[in-house]
Formats: structure tokens, sequence, C-alpha cells
């Protein structure tokens, strides 16, 4: 369990940071007296790319579910905070986590300079007792050595552009369309839908993020078409964004996000030291050592 931990939790942490530094810019399309003109659906995908870049912090309520792990069927929701200055920090807090049907306490992942958190309260079982640290942190040099990727160049990409990036990942696509109008919590939006392959969308990265987004991908076994539905306001943020793929490791996958509280401040610290081990240390006390693609 150990082992399969700690390759999953370099590639979840890789590809999250993978998916937040791939945002391109894009133009406002604009008539002769400068006011907005009707937009195509993928020109309206990319103006809010464009938009969303401007941010650097957020919230989000998240949900994922995937049918085809080895234990049965993931569902987990939580809450997510992200920033990109003065420097680069997200937490998540999945509160609700079940596999195959049976509840389970949920975990929190905390990234706070270059040391990611991650919460399993399982370990105590491992380390002797209710009283055993939680908290496991693995330096991002650690996961880079994992997953393949240049953690420097993630990092610093993600700081620069959007932390809603994956909006940009949507303009790959050549079937998206307008829904309608909807409301989403309480916020009038437009809704958008369509596909895209990752192929194509990876291939508008630099030939640096290219190669680490596909090593990410490789690994996560997501490598088909992708379903979107997204629901953008008048400003031309997101509000809510659905992602759906038959083809990752985990099987059939759908992850929602509902964003809101752009641009406020978020409250992200790392977890007293009293309550963290080291996962390296981790591994040594239980007689196994870590090595690339354990």
């Amino acid at each position: 369990m150990i082992r399969r931990f700690a390759a999953g939790t370099a590639v979840a942490a890789g590809l999250a940071l993978a998916l937040t530094g791939c945002l391109g810019d894009a133009g406002n399309k604009v008539d002769e007296a400068g006011k907005n003109i009707k937009l195509t659906a993928a020109e309206a995908l990319g103006k809010t790319a464009s938009k969303t870049g401007q941010i650097d912090s957020f919230q989000a309520d998240m949900s994922m579910t995937s049918s085809g792990s080895a234990a049965g069927a993931i569902n987990m929701s939580g809450t997510m905070q992200y920033r990109t200055k003065p420097d680069l920090a997200f937490s998540m807090d999945f509160g609700s986590m079940s596999v195959g049907g049976k509840s389970m306490a949920g975990m929190k992942e905390v990234l706070v300079g270059r040391t990611i958190y991650v919460k399993i309260p399982q370990l105590s079982q491992l380390g002797g007792g209710a009283s055993a640290k939680t908290w496991v942190k693995m330096s991002l040099d650690e996961i880079g050595k994992q997953s393949g990727m240049n953690m420097d160049q993630l990092l610093q990409q993600s700081q620069q552009m959007d932390p809603v990036s994956n909006t940009k990942m949507l303009t790959a696509s050549k079937d998206a369309r307008e829904v309608g109008k909807e409301t989403v919590d309480g916020v009038q939006t437009t809704h958008y839908t369509g596909t895209y392959r990752l192929s194509d969308a990876v291939a508008k990265l630099s030939p640096d993020q290219r190669q680490a987004y596909e090593k990410s991908l490789a690994k996560s076994g997501m490598n088909g078409d992708m379903h979107f539905d997204l629901w953008v306001d008048g400003q031309q943020l997101p509000r809510k964004m659905t992602m759906k793929t038959d083809q990752s490791a985990a099987g059939a996958m759908t992850v929602t996000s509902t964003y809101h509280d752009f641009g406020k401040p978020v409250q992200i610290s790392a977890p007293p030291a009293s309550e963290v081990t080291d996962f390296s240390a981790l591994l040594k006390g239980m007689g196994t050592g870590l090595t690339p693609g354990a």
C-alpha cells in the first residue's frame, strides 16, 4: 500500500501542477465601436482562458468519481484553496470519501514552498495508534524524481499563469458549442460543452511543457477524449467545470469543480511540525526504501 501511495501521490501532485501551468493567451474580439460582438463558442473559451489568467487566488468545491480501481468505485468530495502570489500554494480537503461503497476517513493535501503535505488518517495504524503522526511530507524534488517532471518549471509556470488553467485545454475542442443560459450558485452563466483529444491539447504547449505533460498523462492512463461542460459568468470567469473521461488508470472518471471567491485572500499553511513525518523516513522505518518507479 505504501509503495502505491508513493507513486500515486507523485503522479497526482505532478499532474495537478502540470494542469496549472499550460495557459496561453487569447485576445478579445471587438467591433469597430469597441463593443464586444457575439463570440463563437471557441472564441468565448479563449477569452475565458485569458481572463482567468489574471486571477491569483480562488476557492472551489470539488468532487471526483471513478469506477475502475481494483478496490472498486471511488467517490471523493471536498474543498480547495489556491493562490499564485506571493508564492504558489494550495490546500485540498476531501472530507467525504468512499471506496467500493464503504465510507472511509477523508484526506487532505497542502502545498507550501517546495513541500507537499498529505494527511492520511490510516497512517496511525502503521505508527502505533491514534496518537501517531498522520501527516506525511514529500519534497517537490522527490516527487519530480518519481514522476519524471521538472517541478521548478511547473512552479514557475503556475505562478505566471492561470490557476484555473484547464480552460486553456478546452480551446483544443473542435466541437465546442453553447448550450444556453443557466444559473450557478445564484450567478447567471453561459453553459458551453464539447470534447477534445488530450493529444491535441498537449500539442498546444511548448516542447518542455509537452514532455512533462506527456509523462504525467502516461502514468495517469489518460490518453483519449475528454468531455467537458463549462459555465462562464458575465465577466468571462469560470463558475463551474465538469471533466469526464472513460480512459484513465481508474476507469471512467468525472471531476467537477465549482469556483468562487476569485481574487480574495486565502489561508494556506503547513500543518504543525509535531504532526508531520517525512515520507522517506516512514519507508525506512518499515524496512524499505523509496526508489523511482516504486
